[in-house]
């Protein structure tokens, strides 16, 4: 492309904004402003927790994923038994989280890579195993936040992923999400927050959908349903 071209298509862009203000001003409106378009909102029946755990598992299995409904820990330690059971897993990968460490500390005749760990050994874990800081309801997303837990490793290399997510952490929406990762100060915000719908899936060649090509395989949630203390 020419510079003669790029100036042009440019120049289109200039006006066509300044058209679009100069329009909002005679209807006597301004322009919307982004933390306007981000700000959290309340979805119609997203109102409670029932609402929003009922969304988030219908969305989540839409994409694939799968979820468990758990009470408490021992609840959640038996499901992943039978998880890694009928995957005939030997190494389970773990993140540093305290819950993820008691939920998975009854496994027998499995091997335990943790944070730290030899990376070469990482490449043969069978499951990971992390929590999730946050989850969206509006589209079964997880939230992921890199100052809670030592867990992007263990979330994307092993072929199946389990997270762990308490009912009371679904909010309704992304713009719901981001507030709560922002809070009040972006400085404090995690350097890395991962947002995660589903098993990793792509369509880059020739358009033909291939899951598990830049991640897990597979996504399995186990949602605990008690109040955090």
């Amino acid at each position: 492309m020419s510079d003669a071209s790029k100036a042009a298509i440019l120049d289109a862009i200039r006006d066509g904004l300044a058209g679009a203000r100069a329009e909002l001003r005679s209807r006597g409106r301004s322009e919307p402003r982004y933390e306007a378009l981000v700000s959290p909102g309340r979805p119609v029946g997203l109102d409670t927790e029932a609402d929003r755990v009922a969304r988030f598992r219908e969305r989540l299995e839409a994409v694939a994923g799968r979820c468990t409904l758990v009470h408490d820990e021992a609840e959640a330690a038996a499901a992943l038994r039978r998880i890694v059971e009928a995957k005939g897993a030997r190494r389970l990968a773990v993140s540093d989280d305290s819950t993820v460490q008691l939920v998975s500390a009854g496994l027998d005749a499995v091997e335990l890579w943790k944070p730290g760990g030899d990376r070469a050994e990482l490449l043969e874990a069978d499951l990971g195993l992390s929590t999730a800081q946050w989850g969206i309801a509006e589209t079964g997303t997880l939230v992921l936040e890199s100052a809670a837990e030592r867990h992007r490793l263990v979330s994307l290399v092993p072929p199946v992923h389990v997270a762990l997510l308490r009912a009371s952490r679904i909010l309704g929406t992304l713009g719901q999400a981001l507030a709560a990762v922002r809070r009040d100060d972006p400085t404090g915000m995690s350097r890395a927050v991962t947002l995660i719908t589903g098993p990793s899936r792509t369509a880059d060649i020739e358009l033909t959908l291939v899951v598990g090509v830049h991640g897990p395989k597979e996504l399995h949630v186990l949602l605990l349903q008690d109040t955090p203390s």
